[in-house]
């Protein structure tokens, strides 16, 4: 049995939300206040065997208690003993194939047999638990819920951020669930409190010997003789021993003292073990209090096909998270300001595009609400300068602004990379050379056509071009001295010689140095600052400042600082790309 549809209305921050969750690991990911936890909270409340359960004016979305709240959960994959129950029968519906909820039955070749459960809240905070279809909609069938039995067996497992309780024998924990002997729980307590009881009045004889003389001066001055056996003993029917106060302990100390990630790592498997829900796993934040090797061990666990309930909800902002499930396990979660929440599978592909890599590669990309991609290393290591410059004149940063850095990866790369997060629901920037166009000549106006705000250099011109040619003289000398840090003067004196006549070359690095007003000069460091082709190849090689660290220097300590009194179009275009930053909140 699975979750094969949900829909919630009027739910906390969701005004309305419509989603189609996968078989497996099924994890919501996306930026903060995007209602990936109220999505996880809404399927335990509607398939909650518990029907007694609380709720207040802020479960309604903006607190508008007037307008219901309704969350749907649609499951499928019954069992036999859902679908044989001549009560349920006039309740069932289907999902069809192609993933959508039909309300009469389906073949077997068109798609599965499904029973919605609604959870309705009124204004009267009053929940309703009752299955669902448009019969009951249209007063065609009374409305009825699942038997106890049957709410128990669709219940989800769920493992919260404290899982201490289920380390212990008390009410609907795990360990009792587990537990053979749970049942005979009662008379182990009594024989606890009898213990108790015998031991306390052996060790508190000294201890209260003063106060029970005092009580019995006392009663004799009202005339009343107590008998001289009187002791100091503990009530047991006042005594509060529950199963909750039977827990597993190493020697002394209980296993509820275990570090944070260790006890969920725990809960998880005695979950597990336990069958405790045929359903569903729930887990918010999977990687709560667990380093990197414990969170790839458990997801491990959570995408095990041997697991009684092999379908999990989760959510994340893990990078590790990411990086280690399937694309086909995350789903990007979005909400847009009039309340309306999509949930969308990250394997969309866009262009030829595979799309696991990017989930590999650039992992955090995933946990911001707007990805700003740079063609290459050297321009998102130029971002990372700007930004670091743009704080010292006081301008908000780039994680202020939710706005994560992605290496596109080339220029026929990057263009495809921004479509694909664009198309996952991200805001999306793009900064790309103009020296050289994509091969797909239509894409970058398609981009712009879905909103991608696309970046580019003047006409013609690299980043490396850009660095040389169209900055002033003094960014260009700090841009030379900068560069024989890492590169032996040779290879410079190289660059500088490789268009010139024998016997017009440069003799030493102070004469080239001298000569970075020349635009001859400037072209040619600014041609083998992109890199040599290799043979045989267009693919450029040896490129000097084709890293992230380099790129990054240049940008905060010449770049930034110089931007002034650089050529018109590298202004236009950084303070076209700082004001596209400044409209994000």
């Amino acid at each position: 049995m699975r979750v094969g549809y949900v829909e919630i209305e009027n739910f906390r921050g969701i005004k309305q939300l419509r989603w189609v969750p996968a078989g497996g690991v099924n994890c919501l990911i996306g930026p903060g206040d995007s209602c990936k936890t109220t999505i996880l909270d809404a399927v335990a409340l509607a398939l909650s065997p518990r029907h007694t359960l609380s709720f207040d004016d802020l479960d309604f979305f903006g607190g508008d208690f007037k307008n219901a709240a309704k969350i749907i959960v649609t499951l499928t994959d019954l069992p036999d003993e859902f679908i044989s129950d001549s009560a349920y029968a006039s309740y069932l519906r289907g999902i069809s194939n192609d993933g959508k909820v039909v309300d009469e039955p389906p073949l077997p070749e068109n798609g599965q047999l499904a029973l919605s459960i609604m959870l309705s809240i009124d204004e009267g905070l009053e929940g309703t638990w009752t299955l669902w279809n448009e019969r009951v909609a249209a007063d065609d069938l009374k409305q009825r819920s699942l038997s106890y039995a049957h709410r128990s067996a669709v219940a989800p497992a769920r493992l919260g951020v404290y899982a201490d309780r289920h380390l212990s024998w008390g009410r609907n924990s795990t360990l009792s669930r587990m537990s053979e002997g749970a049942a005979g729980t009662q008379d182990i307590l009594a024989r606890a409190g009898r213990l108790a009881r015998n031991h306390f009045k052996t060790e508190a004889a000294e201890l209260f010997k003063l106060s029970l003389e005092n009580v019995t001066l006392a009663a004799k001055k009202v005339g009343l003789a107590l008998p001289s056996t009187i002791a100091a003993g503990l009530d047991v029917q006042n005594l509060a021993i529950t199963n909750g106060s039977i827990a597993i302990h190493d020697g002394e100390v209980p296993l509820r003292a275990l570090g944070m990630g260790s006890s969920r790592l725990l809960v998880a498997a005695l979950q597990d073990h336990s069958k405790a829900s045929s359903c569903l796993t729930i887990i918010d934040e999977v990687e709560h209090g667990l380093e990197p090797h414990r969170i790839v061990r458990l997801l491990k666990h959570l995408k095990s096909k041997d697991r009684v309930s092999p379908q999990v909800f989760i959510t994340s902002h893990s990078p590790v998270v990411i990086r280690e499930l399937s694309v086909h396990d995350l789903h990007i979660v979005r909400r847009s300001e009039d309340g309306g929440v999509t949930v969308r599978r990250a394997d969309k592909k866009y262009s030829k595009r595979d799309p696991q890599a990017p989930p590999r590669s650039m992992p955090e990309a995933y946990l911001a609400p707007t990805v700003l991609i740079g063609e290459g290393k050297t321009e998102v290591g130029l971002l990372k300068g700007l930004d670091d410059y743009w704080v010292t004149q006081h301008l908000d940063n780039l994680a202020l602004k939710g706005i994560a850095l992605a290496d596109g990866g080339g220029v026929d790369h990057a263009p495809a990379l921004a479509g694909q997060f664009c198309g996952l629901g991200y805001q999306v920037g793009l900064l790309l050379d103009s020296d050289q166009d994509p091969a797909d000549k239509e894409i970058l106006g398609k981009l712009e056509n879905a909103g991608v705000k696309v970046f580019r250099w003047d006409r013609d011109c690299s980043t490396e071009d850009v660095l040389f040619r169209q900055l002033p003289l003094a960014a260009v000398e700090m841009l030379f001295d900068y560069t024989l840090t890492f590169l032996e003067p040779e290879a410079i004196l190289d660059a500088a010689n490789k268009p010139r006549q024998p016997d017009d070359c440069f003799n030493s690095i102070e004469q080239v140095r001298a000569c970075l007003n020349d635009a001859t000069v400037l072209d040619a460091l600014a041609a083998r600052a992109k890199g040599k082709k290799k043979r045989d190849s267009e693919d450029l090689h040896g490129a000097w400042y084709k890293d992230i660290a380099k790129a990054e220097h240049i940008a905060q300590n010449i770049l930034g600082p110089h931007l002034r009194e650089a050529h018109k179009g590298v202004q236009e275009t950084v303070s076209a790309l700082r004001s596209w930053i400044d409209g994000h909140s």
